[in-house]
């Protein structure tokens, strides 16, 4: 333990909890910047993963999809989502229940619903 600390240190592994993180750090992210920063070979379809996170997060109301777009590599994209963080509610990463259709808050307890058209496209 480090001088000060009053709990061990834990070592996250999950890619939600890291993006999380990162989410709360910038504040706004899209999904390459996310996976620039965290993606490391060791998760099957980071990519995927994170997609069906960040619009279930976004349709519980947590995150905000902005209206402009980050530009995209090729000529013809139409680029990127931007993801805003519209509701911080603290350290730990909030968990997508996708049955129940609900985003639920491990830091206050607290459970979103998800807007219904999330739960019909996954």
């Amino acid at each position: 333990m480090i001088k000060g600390q009053k709990a061990p240190r834990t070592v996250t592994q999950g890619l939600r909890q890291r993006a999380w993180w990162v989410i709360r750090k910038h504040g706004t992210v899209t999904i390459p910047q996310l996976l620039n920063t965290l993606a490391d070979k060791s998760q099957k379809s980071a990519k995927s993963n994170l997609n069906h996170y960040l619009t279930a997060l976004a349709h519980a109301g947590i995150l905000r999809i902005e209206a402009k777009r980050a530009p995209g590599i090729s000529l013809t994209s139409n680029g990127f989502n931007r993801y805003t963080l519209a509701i911080d509610s603290g350290r730990l990463a909030p968990v997508w229940r996708k049955k129940a259709g609900t985003v639920y808050d491990p830091n206050s307890g607290k459970e979103y619903p998800v807007a219904r058209r999330q739960e019909e496209q996954s």
